[in-house]
């Protein structure tokens, strides 16, 4: 596991270049000095066109992704959709994505990678419910091998914080924004800045849209119909600080149903507070349009691990604690744990819900 400071840093980059996308630049440069790789591009692509970012280095690289239109034959993009590596809460290698020897006739990688000294890569691609797909590209020098190990680890640890913030700044379109007005306006989605006790400083037009999910109360306080998501929405706010405290809150129309809603909660840091002011946190509501697009719910907005995911899969698929135990090699107190984040995460009260989510959000169920 990261060490707080380490995750904090990156969190505070992140989150600041989600409301100020100027500073993107920054904030993948941290993330290749956490993870010891080379560098990264982020692109957002939705109905405002593509937007790309990159760590100073890849500058050229992004350049020539747009003009020579690499979007359109993007062959990694397209093995990530034929492998089912879409939407997965981690950061999936190019080892994953070509079989031995396929990398290095691949023309992405030897035309735009290597003849700047790059070659190997670790990203994750997801789509969103409203329509948005965000990429984000990690590469590594060819010289020190493909992405694996402790640099992995790493960034897979940090997937939450870094979906979350590109989430935003697609919707954003990566433009700056110089008020909070035109922040939240460009968001496109229900969307409402908050301070830490859930009063709303300002909304965009599609936030009363939403009555359905949310409301604001005595003092302009934020609710949600949900009260478990409600609960939940508190806690977040009130653990904003905390670099590792729930950020995705699942809203069900009815106790023990489905999901019908996320709502994600963005912190307001560093410079960001220049745009936002008294603000502390921005919410963002994620509703499900279409079931091809649910699945990337509990993959690409709950903040559950890898293990936890697996552990979730394999109680759906009708395992005990104690099968799951054994057959992963893991001690019946972890397989527990893991179990209870997973239900925490997911505002899942009993097992039957966690199983009922998983099968909902269309995710094939397995150990």
């Amino acid at each position: 596991m990261l060490p707080d400071e380490v995750y904090s840093e990156i969190e505070q980059a992140a989150y600041e270049a989600a409301v100020i996308p100027d500073m993107w630049p920054n904030a993948l440069t941290t993330l290749n000095a956490i993870s010891d790789t080379a560098g990264t591009a982020m692109v957002c692509v939705n109905e405002r066109g593509v937007h790309l970012a990159t760590t100073p280095n890849m500058d050229e690289i992004g350049r020539r992704f747009v003009d020579e239109n690499w979007s359109e034959r993007n062959s990694r993009g397209q093995l990530a959709f034929e492998k089912g590596l879409v939407g997965v809460s981690r950061f999936a290698t190019g080892e994953e994505l070509f079989a031995p020897g396929e990398q290095d006739m691949d023309p992405m990688t030897s035309e735009l990678f290597r003849p700047y000294g790059f070659g190997f890569v670790a990203g994750f691609i997801v789509e969103l419910p409203h329509g948005d797909t965000v990429i984000m590209n990690v590469e590594q020098y060819q010289t020190k091998g493909p992405i694996g190990g402790k640099s992995l680890d790493r960034l897979n640890a940090l997937y939450p914080v870094l979906a979350r913030a590109a989430t935003l700044s697609a919707r954003a379109s990566i433009q700056h924004a110089r008020t909070a007005v035109e922040a939240l306006a460009a968001i496109g989605i229900p969307a409402a800045a908050v301070t830490p006790t859930g009063r709303v400083v300002l909304a965009n037009e599609a936030f009363s849209e939403a009555s359905h999910i949310w409301t604001t109360r005595g003092g302009d306080r934020i609710g949600l119909h949900d009260r478990v998501a409600a609960k939940m929405l508190i806690g977040a706010l009130e653990t904003l600080e905390l670099a590792r405290s729930p950020r995705s809150i699942p809203v069900r129309a009815n106790a023990g149903g489905a999901v019908s809603a996320v709502v994600q909660v963005v912190p307001v840091r560093r410079a960001a507070h220049d745009i936002f002011g008294s603000t502390d946190a921005i919410l963002i509501l994620s509703e499900q349009k279409s079931q091809a697009t649910d699945a990337t719910l509990i993959q690409s907005l709950f903040d559950l691990t890898p293990a936890e995911i697996a552990v979730a899969q394999s109680v759906t698929a009708g395992l005990s604690v104690g099968d799951i135990a054994q057959s992963s090699g893991r001690s019946i107190e972890t397989i527990r744990s893991q179990l209870k984040g997973a239900m925490a995460k997911t505002g899942s009260s009993r097992q039957l819900e966690l199983a009922l989510l998983m099968r909902q959000l269309g995710r094939p169920a397995g150990p």
